[in-house]
């Protein structure tokens, strides 16, 4: 943005320079009194456009500020952005006459405080994992909003600036809101958010509430709580997969928007590629794949992409690998490949949050003829159990916390008959999952994995309205979705209605 109005005032300064008269600029001796006024007039506009030019410049100029360990004072600085990483552990931080223009972002510190006095800042996010950390404002400081994803106390000493101006919480988080004095708290609305004699204030649903304290009798706004929706938000998921994840992602943003939610999923789809090639295909920046995405209203395909490229095509909050269903079950052909891919992506992704998660294959049919079969001796619940013990073990090894249990969705499906007998097991030729059922099963379990990671409150047999098929009965669709959440309750067991777990 800087550089678009940076290049708007150099078209100005250069038209100026060239249809203003020398003489705007110089002496003006000898002529008429109304050219002389306009030279001058002319000259006043050019040194306006020139301070404003160099204010802009300046500005740009603006800087990014990281502390990465304990005891650091900053002190009379103007930031774009500050980052108190998690280097800094435990220990303490302290910003003095600071001002920052972007966003303060705070993921270490503890309760030895950040200590922000006399400065102010724009945004202001808390979100450091595993233990609280506490921020204590002094002075004439203004946080113009704070946003607090994690364990956080607010202490507002002897401020007297505006200090915490507005407070964002998640539904069902926390934050602890602390003064140098005892003060009776309240909320002007506590069906949103409420607050209690030790200032703990609780966000309970969405919307806003202004918190408010007594003291000798007098009531005094302290800040405005607002509580977000997660599902507001524009979630973006992306698979480095194969036919397999292009059969998981299918439905998804169709299962989404039917539930009042927007997803962007993206799928790098190589036929039958496994761990290992697309690690080769990162490493040599090779155009392997074709990129479709999905959004609310399409989907395009475009060939000839590199991994790098999907990566870096949107701030994606998770990116998921799977492994080619003929090696879904032989561990030995995990690794080392999806190590290096983990640390390929994570080192190129826009987003240093971004959450990497496993999508769980299906079992083949038992009428699948595929020669690959033959690995799992043509038994579907060999090639199932295996499948379970390598993602397990995927998951333990590589410290990846989510896994989207797929195969076991499919599998529950496969004790029901009606179910089972949707093409061949849910399949359209064996092993790719049927354009219908079999699809829509494996959208419902990737969607459920997310809002349950997304803490999103939506009912999956109330509030996903969309189906694949006007043919399917309502008993058919509340089993899809019985499947689905029996999945998500035990990922790594087939769970049925009936004591038999696979029939041939």
């Amino acid at each position: 943005m800087a550089k678009k109005i940076i290049s708007f005032f150099l078209v100005i300064v250069l038209t100026l320079t060239a249809v203003l008269p020398t003489y705007a600029y110089s002496s003006v001796e000898g002529l008429p009194e109304q050219l002389t006024e306009k030279s001058a007039q002319a000259g006043k506009y050019m040194s306006i456009y020139i301070e404003t030019l160099a204010k802009i410049l300046a500005k740009s100029r603006l800087t990014d500020l990281t502390v990465n360990k304990s005891g650091v004072v900053v002190e009379n600085k103007t930031v774009r952005n500050l980052h108190i990483t998690k280097g800094v552990g435990n220990g303490s931080v302290t910003l003095k006459n600071v001002t920052v223009k972007g966003e303060l972002l705070i993921e270490g510190g503890g309760e030895n405080s950040v200590i922000i006095e006399n400065s102010s800042i724009n945004q202001l996010t808390a979100n450091k994992k595993n233990s609280n950390v506490r921020i204590l404002l002094e002075g004439n400081t203004n946080i113009s909003s704070a946003s607090i994803k994690s364990d956080t106390v607010l202490e507002q000493g002897q401020v007297s600036g505006k200090g915490f101006e507005k407070i964002n919480l998640d539904v069902g988080s926390s934050v602890v809101l602390k003064a140098d004095k005892k003060f009776n708290f309240s909320s002007e609305n506590e069906k949103v958010a409420e607050i209690d004699s030790d200032g703990i204030i609780t966000a309970n649903k969405w919307g806003t509430s202004v918190i408010s304290a007594t003291v000798d009798g007098k009531k005094a706004k302290i800040c405005e709580v607002t509580v977000e929706d997660p599902s507001s938000k524009t979630i973006k998921i992306l698979f480095i997969g194969n036919s397999f994840s292009h059969d998981t992602v299918y439905y998804l943003s169709d299962i989404a928007k039917s539930a009042g939610m927007n997803i962007i999923a993206g799928n790098l789809y190589s036929s039958g590629c496994s761990l290992e090639r697309h690690n080769k295909y990162a490493l040599n920046n090779e155009k392997a794949y074709t990129y479709y995405k999905w959004t609310s209203s399409n989907m395009t395909a475009q060939e000839d992409y590199t991994v790098s490229e999907a990566v870096l095509n949107e701030k994606w909050d998770y990116i998921i690998f799977q492994q080619s269903s003929e090696y879904s079950g032989i561990y030995s052909t995990y690794q080392p490949y999806l190590n290096s891919l983990i640390a390929y992506v994570r080192g190129i992704a826009l987003n240093p949050d971004v959450k990497l998660a496993l999508n769980m294959t299906w079992a083949y049919s038992y009428k699948n003829t595929n020669d690959n079969f033959m690995r799992y001796s043509r038994d579907q619940k060999i090639m199932y159990e295996t499948i379970v013990g390598a993602y397990k073990q995927a998951a333990y090894e590589t410290g990846i916390n989510i896994t989207i249990p797929c195969g076991t969705a499919i599998q529950n499906a496969r004790t029901n008959k009606s179910l089972k007998s949707i093409g061949n097991e849910l399949t359209s030729d064996g092993y790719h999952l049927d354009e219908g059922m079999g699809r829509y099963i494996a959208g419902l379990t990737l969607f459920e994995t997310i809002i349950n990671e997304e803490n999103i409150n939506r009912n999956l047999y109330e509030d996903v309205k969309f189906v694949p098929n006007t043919n399917y009965t309502e008993d058919m669709v509340n089993l899809a979705k019985k499947s689905v959440k029996d999945a998500i309750a035990d990922p790594y067991k087939i769970t049925s209605e009936k004591a038999t777990a696979i029939d041939e």
